[in-house]
């Protein structure tokens, strides 16, 4: 069953909030961000969209309907990102024909490639 007060705590805990600094953050009172969380009272659309921004998820998962978390890519080049997108098809996609061990040749290529990409002076 989804809790909406139970996955904000989870959220401020992995970033180690306190409620107070949550509250800082989204200029909203500890005692109000205490109501969150304790499922009392649900924040309006604004404060959601700036929970989503602050925990680097979607509006959707925050709502329960998405499992999974977003990745934001603001402020990387369009080469980083090129690469990031590469790296997550080939991890998702990836499905060998063989066991083997190590990464295979196209993912060892990513992983150049991120390193380059991501040591450049900008």
């Amino acid at each position: 069953m989804y809790d909406f007060g139970e996955l904000l705590k989870q959220l401020r805990k992995e970033k180690g909030y306190s409620q107070e600094q949550l509250a800082q953050k989204i200029n909203k009172s500890k005692s109000l961000v205490s109501k969150y969380e304790n499922n009392q009272k649900l924040p309006t659309l604004e404060t959601l969209i700036d929970l989503s921004i602050l925990f680097d998820v979607s509006l959707d998962f925050l709502a329960g309907k998405d499992k999974g978390k977003t990745i934001t890519v603001n402020h990387l080049t369009s080469s980083q990102i090129d690469i990031i997108y590469a790296l997550m098809k080939e991890f998702h996609s990836h499905k060998p024909k063989y066991v083997t061990k190590g990464l295979t040749t196209r993912q060892l290529e990513i992983f150049n490639g991120l390193i380059i990409e991501f040591t450049k002076i900008q």
